[in-house]
């Protein structure tokens, strides 16, 4: 296995558009993208843990934070507390593994930007599985996300003039306008964006519980 950009790079930046000299050429990277959607399944992984645990003191926590939309604040805002560290922990474990590789060095700029652009998309899908675990289908939301990520990445793979526009792009450097010039998504923007959907989503589970309050 190619691993001369060294593992940070390989499962953090993202797949990228194979060129003509690619042996993916035409054809969707299967490694590449397997190796992102590895830190996909673990950050939805450590995420279902969380969310299971708190559902089982889901009463309690209604009785101790005085209603369902400061329950539902809290079980929302403290899951960063848990998915942040879990995003540095595999982060880190990359690192690790590249210094003990003796891997490339990354630039310091390049390094950054891309744990933060995949910190920000994880815990994106983070906060959706926390709203979505609301619903009656929770058992299908990981799958959910995963397909998402999966097929709006294919979307943006046969329609390179859409990849900027796709969620499951967004996450990914090598997507980025630096290094993409001509199909490539502001890195900025999209972390801004990703930053007001974690808003839309709290604001949104916000409204379920106080209209399921008032139901009881």
């Amino acid at each position: 296995m190619d691993m001369e950009k060294g593992f940070v790079y390989d499962y953090l930046a993202g797949v990228e558009f194979p060129g003509a000299g690619s042996i993916y050429f035409g054809r969707i990277p299967l490694i590449p993208l397997g190796r992102w959607l590895l830190g996909v399944a673990v950050i939805l992984f450590v995420t279902g843990i969380y969310l299971s645990r708190r559902r089982q003191i889901s009463l309690l926590e209604m009785v101790r934070f005085g209603g369902r939309r400061s329950w539902w604040s809290a079980r929302f805002w403290n899951l960063f507390l848990t998915g942040v560290p879990a995003c540095f922990c595999y982060a880190f474990c990359l690192k690790g593994l590249d210094l003990l590789r003796h891997s490339p060095k990354l630039q310091g700029l390049e390094e950054v930007l891309i744990l933060l652009l995949w910190l920000v998309h994880m815990m994106t899908l983070s906060s959706i599985f926390c709203l979505l675990d609301l619903t009656a289908f929770r058992q299908m939301v990981p799958a959910f996300l995963f397909v998402t990520e999966v097929s709006t990445y294919t979307v943006g793979f046969y329609w390179w003039n859409l990849s900027k526009f796709m969620f499951g792009n967004w996450g990914m450097y090598v997507q980025s306008s630096r290094v993409e010039d001509v199909y490539g998504f502001s890195p900025g923007v999209v972390m801004v964006l990703e930053c007001l959907m974690i808003a839309a989503v709290w604001k949104i589970g916000a409204a379920v519980v106080e209209r399921r309050e008032e139901r009881n």
